[in-house]
């Protein structure tokens, strides 16, 4: 049921939000999606297509004459003074076919390999001007595809494929390592954009047989980490950011590349604005010339791969350099705590609770029936003798917002309302004990949580004797004790009580 706000009206409950949020965000991403894919591609037409004609002046004018009446602006034209040079301009990627006009027929020369669209578009405009003069059109391709790519398709593919995975690599490897040695956050999206350069390569080379192994690779991998580094950026500095990623990469990135057929040149003028710019059809034309075309026209796409791997890296660095350190357990009277070597740290005695030695006990709570049965032990054990009982809440979320970003503020709300109730059952067990206790809210992780607060009262009580207490495990009923104590009794220099 909803609940009742204060001044009236209903206040549904934040997963119920944040699942409409989720829904608006998924609708607005695929209705952008649709219209830049079908503005692009549901009827493409040329825009300033490269192409040369060899000729007289007189037949140069006269064919653009009849191309210009017939599709203005679809192609843009270049002389070249022999077919032999139109070919080497054809194959340094100068042009995408070309019309040699100096014989009795006319010759169309055209190359499949750099894509069917241009191809096509180039065949059909020439054919008709043909027809029209009444002579004879001769088509050749000049660099045909090879046959194990028969439409010179793989190229796009390729990078296609290896889109998703480094989108998924740079948001995972940001939330997961998180909290990891500053050095990962770098490492991880350039090692996974390693593998799946060299992965992606010998599979290309196997399926389609492109060849170019330690080029492709590269390629894939360049582009990889520019999809992977950026995305992980933004993971870092707030998940939901994440969506800014995937409107660059897919939902503009795809249309702006052209698709398989290199229908770069067809698409509206923003998009072909941006095509230059977004790393899918810069990929996707870099393998395209290196396997077809003699790595020609190739070092600007390089330097654009590299400025968006460049600058995602750096970014990971300014991030994670900013990250504030973990403060420190050690203290006066505190053992120094080796995180990196489990099972070194001094081993204590429990304290007998008979004693007059002033105790603190630590104990972690979040009011689950085991919590509940440690917090009582260790009120209990604190009525007849010296002590402090310190309750630790750890409200630790590994994805801190929505994937939408709509319903933060609902979420920080029910969080804020779940650690109220933490609380109030807190003190519940410490006034029935007759114990007075202090409760702290911690955003870490349950461990971290608790051994921090353990640390911080050690180094304000350095005569006393610091007990961590924690329950069972709650979330497997076969646990005799769960991943919390387990990791506690692993790194922790104060005893640790483990409640059944």
């Amino acid at each position: 049921m909803a609940a009742k706000r204060p001044h009236g009206g209903h206040r549904y409950p934040a997963k119920y939000r944040a699942l409409a949020g989720f829904i608006v965000a998924s609708a607005a991403f695929v209705a952008i999606f649709v219209a830049l894919t079908l503005s692009a591609f549901h009827k493409p037409t040329p825009h300033d297509l490269p192409v040369g004609i060899v000729g007289s002046a007189a037949v140069t004018r006269q064919v653009e004459h009849a191309l210009d009446s017939a599709a203005a602006g679809d192609f843009t034209f270049r002389s070249y003074a022999s077919g032999a040079s139109a070919t080497s301009g054809i194959a340094q990627r100068q042009v995408d076919g070309a019309l040699v006009a100096s014989g009795p027929s006319l010759r169309l020369l055209v190359t499949q390999a750099g894509g069917t669209g241009p191809e096509q578009a180039i065949s059909g405009a020439f054919t008709a001007v043909a027809a029209h003069s009444g002579r004879q059109l001769v088509v050749s391709d000049v660099v045909p595809p090879r046959a194990s790519d028969a439409q010179a398709l793989s190229s796009w593919f390729i990078v296609l494929s290896v889109l998703i995975p480094s989108l998924a690599a740079g948001s995972a490897s940001a939330l997961a390592l998180r909290r990891a040695p500053r050095a990962w956050a770098v490492a991880a999206p350039v090692a996974a954009a390693v593998v799946s350069g060299a992965v992606a390569a010998a599979i290309a080379d196997g399926i389609a047989g492109l060849g170019n192994y330690a080029a492709i690779a590269g390629i894939v991998a360049l582009f990889s980490l520019a999809v992977a580094a950026p995305t992980a950026v933004l993971a870092r500095i707030r998940p939901p950011l994440v969506a800014l990623a995937l409107l660059a990469f897919i939902v503009f990135g795809i249309p702006a590349s052209g698709g398989p057929a290199n229908l770069a040149s067809f698409t509206p003028g923003f998009l072909r604005a941006l095509s230059p710019v977004l790393p899918l059809g810069v990929a996707a034309g870099t393998i395209r010339n290196v396997v077809y075309f003699g790595d020609h026209a190739t070092t600007q796409y390089i330097w654009t791969l590299a400025a968006w791997a460049l600058a995602g890296v750096a970014g990971l660095i300014l991030v994670t350099a900013r990250r504030r350190p973990a403060p420190a357990l050690a203290g006066p009277g505190v053992p120094p705590l080796d995180l990196a070597e489990p099972g070194r740290a001094p081993l204590h005695a429990i304290p007998d609770p008979r004693t007059a030695e002033s105790v603190t006990m630590v104990v972690g709570f979040d009011d689950s029936e085991p919590a509940r049965r440690a917090l009582t032990w260790g009120a209990g054990a604190l009525r007849n003798r010296p002590g402090a009982l310190h309750v630790i809440y750890a409200d630790h979320a590994l994805i801190d917002s929505d994937l939408s970003g709509i319903g933060r503020a609902e979420m920080d709300e029910d969080r804020d309302e779940k650690a109220a109730r933490v609380a109030e059952a807190a003190a519940r067990i410490a006034d029935a004990a007759g114990v007075p206790y202090t409760f702290e809210r911690r955003q870490e992780s349950p461990p971290e949580a608790i051994l921090l607060a353990a640390g911080l009262h050690a180094a304000a009580e350095p005569a006393g004797t610091i007990v961590i207490v924690t329950g069972r495990s709650h979330h497997a009923a076969h646990q005799v004790i769960g991943s919390v104590p387990v990791r506690l009794l692993r790194q922790s220099p104060y005893p640790v009580v483990t409640i059944p």
